[in-house]
């Protein structure tokens, strides 16, 4: 329970860190001119150094999903020390978004009814919640909002990766990709708040392009800072480039078929407003190179489209 306690501490630590970073410990200065907009896009990549380390408990679950030599007893070993995150764990099994017909009530029963590779990617989702849970408004995700477009985001891209060709360690890579896609807004959110009425005018202005608004309000978008958040953390290379390229792939230079992946669930979870007040002037603009690089039709991607609303009606709290 103790080490529960510390993961909670852990990540609420990292929240705090990570919004005295944007500047929500003080009044941000008002919104102003190109160079100080230029200034203080370097200012939060200066600040991305000064994040504290991600927890340990997500650390070593992070290593675990990367050791190919790992297994289910050494998650089932390791979940034992834990209870805090094996409850968080279950209640994310048993809530109806997965629509099992029994309760899940023990790690062992957990692995049984929905396996061990997608045991790993859950534990990876609980115990990563904390630090996407609450409202951000000045992104437009309602309260526990920009949780449910990542959390989303990670299981469709799971769902899609194996009939696209991806193997199973690519699989789960992506899992990952999905589940952090956005960690760039939790540095840049309480700036991006505190200005709502300059993101808003930024987003009509750009079409609804939400990387175009953050760098005319903030001077940066959340896309950039989350691959360097990614490089602090040590993630892989191909994780960093995905996050950094999620919303502009005809720029990336590796990783085409990963990159569109995201892309296109990213695209889905955005158009179909998961998480998002109703009326938020967003817009998600889909790169075709999509078509190509994933070797996808249209058909298919209305197919899926169509599954994920299903899917969203399923939707509690976890």
């Amino acid at each position: 329970m103790r080490q529960g306690l510390n993961l909670i501490k852990s990540n609420t630590l990292i929240r705090q860190n990570i919004s005295t970073s944007a500047g929500i410990s003080k009044k941000n200065p008002p919104v102003a001119g190109v160079v100080a907009k230029k200034r203080l896009g370097e200012e939060m990549i200066s600040r991305v150094e000064d994040l504290p380390a991600l927890p340990t408990v997500v650390s070593n679950i992070m290593a675990l999903i990367e050791d190919e030599r790992s297994n289910a007893k050494n998650f089932e070993k390791y979940l034992r020390q834990d209870q805090a995150l094996t409850a968080r764990l279950l209640r994310i099994v048993n809530s109806s978004f997965f629509g099992l017909r029994n309760k899940v009530n023990s790690i062992p029963q957990a692995i049984v009814l929905i396996g061990y590779n997608s045991l790993k990617n859950l534990v990876l989702a609980a115990s990563t919640s904390k630090l996407l849970e609450g409202a951000f408004p000045g992104y437009g995700f309602k309260a526990n909002g920009l949780w449910q477009h990542s959390f989303m985001a990670a299981t469709w891209a799971k769902k899609a990766a194996p009939q696209l060709g991806f193997d199973l360690q690519s699989t789960e890579e992506l899992f990952v990709a999905g589940l952090l896609h956005d960690v760039g807004k939790l540095v840049l959110a309480s700036y991006i708040t505190e200005n709502c009425k300059e993101m808003i005018v930024s987003l009509i202005k750009s079409n609804g392009s939400i990387e175009d608004a953050e760098r005319a309000v903030v001077g940066i978008d959340h896309s950039e800072i989350g691959s360097r958040i990614a490089q602090k953390w040590n993630f892989s290379n191909k994780l960093s480039m995905i996050i950094k390229y999620h919303h502009r792939l005809d720029n990336a230079y590796e990783y085409h078929k990963e990159i569109a992946l995201i892309h296109l669930v990213n695209h889905l979870m955005l158009t179909g407003k998961y998480g998002l007040y109703d009326n938020f002037p967003i817009r998600s603009e889909f790169s075709e190179s999509t078509i190509n690089h994933l070797g996808i039709s249209y058909e298919t991607i209305n197919k899926i489209q169509e599954e994920i609303n299903a899917s969203a009606e399923k939707w509690d709290y976890l």
